[in-house]
């Protein structure tokens, strides 16, 4: 090894004169330091926040803001059997959609877990049930029914609760 066409030992002396010991190692040690008297540092947890996509919410639903068929916020979603094959499924958040309701859940908590807007999400059930992925219960309460009517009185007691 030849550096700066000197000799191979003139080489070797000037390696070993760039990697000697400055002579102030005992004194930078960190043993040195007593660092116990100092408070604790508690680190926090960063908050996750999610990730926001880079993709317009519309543009998940190819513009359309309305779905198919009207769907409450209370709707329950499950996946069929075609759904859990992923047949007639196009996009990742549709997969999603029918991996996640394999156990039945509302059209709120399906946007819940999908991070996107109520309104799209209703858009992709809607077009996972016309193509047959999912299925939908309509809650529907008929004034009459006397079952209907305690319900809404426990609700309307819980809402007072509040």
């Amino acid at each position: 090894m030849r550096i700066r066409g000197g000799r191979e030992q003139d080489a070797v002396d000037d390696w070993a004169a760039l990697h000697q010991g400055t002579g102030r190692e005992e004194f930078d040690a960190p043993g040195r330091f007593d660092l116990t008297g100092l408070p604790k540092l508690v680190r926090a947890e960063p908050v996750r926040q999610p990730r926001r996509s880079l993709v317009r919410p519309y543009a998940r639903t190819g513009g359309r803001t309305r779905p198919g068929q009207e769907l409450a916020l209370e709707s329950l979603v499950w996946t069929t059997a075609a759904g859990r094959r992923h047949e007639g499924v196009v996009s990742v958040e549709q997969r999603f959609i029918c991996d996640l309701c394999v156990e039945s859940r509302s059209v709120a908590e399906v946007a819940a877990y999908v991070h996107l807007p109520l309104g799209v999400v209703k858009v992709i059930v809607a077009d996972l049930a016309d193509a047959g992925a999912v299925e939908i219960h309509h809650p529907g309460l008929l004034v009459a029914d006397r079952s209907s009517l305690d319900f809404m009185s426990r609700l309307l007691e819980g809402l007072r609760a509040l």
